[in-house]
């Protein structure tokens, strides 16, 4: 019970956020990203908060502007519904770490069952490249962010699978950009 979950079941923590960051956009640009999203209808009672939040706002003659609305990957759900979701926001955050644990059942914690939280399954990474190919085809933006994201060995098909953003810890950043410079360079 975390993420759009957690914020959907209480609107009344979720609202002061959304009018915090609708305030905040009028100040300069943000982009807001749901976590843990495997449903449309989270994006579309979302949506709903935020116009009820604009509503609000505009009733009290306070400053905002609206945000860029993406969600983080990181449910097989999500992934399933990637199309139709990609036609609804405008960006992706394909979140490895707990798209991992969710594709292989194996909770990252735990450690019997530790070998089987790998990023490069062919069932993970088929998860990603479904993900970024709907990204692609709907002209959204398509990152990537928890450890893979920083892996040079794997920035390569990232990157060819159409990502365009990584976000890493930033012990990971030099080997990265290096990475994806020796990439450019090749082109």
């Amino acid at each position: 019970w975390r993420g759009i979950r957690m914020c959907l079941d209480r609107p009344d923590v979720f609202k002061p956020q959304l009018r915090a960051l609708l305030r905040a956009s009028a100040k300069g640009r943000i982009k807001v990203m749901l976590p843990m999203v495997s449903s449309i209808e989270e994006v579309f009672a979302t949506r709903r908060l935020i116009d009820e939040c604009v509503s609000e706002l505009k009733a009290e003659g306070r400053e905002y502007a609206p945000f860029d609305l993406g969600v983080m990957i990181e449910t097989p759900a999500a992934v399933l519904i990637a199309p139709a979701l990609a036609r609804e926001v405008a960006f992706f955050s394909i979140g490895t770490n707990d798209l991992t644990q969710y594709v292989m059942a194996a909770d990252r914690l735990n450690p019997t069952v530790a070998r089987l939280n790998d990023v490069t399954h062919p069932a993970v990474m088929a998860a990603i490249e479904m993900t970024a190919a709907a990204g692609v085809e709907a002209g959204i933006m398509v990152g990537m962010c928890g450890e893979a994201a920083g892996r040079p060995d794997l920035i390569p098909a990232f990157i060819q699978m159409g990502l365009t953003e990584l976000s890493m810890s930033p012990a990971s950043i030099q080997r990265a950009k290096k990475c994806v410079r020796d990439l450019m360079q090749a082109l």
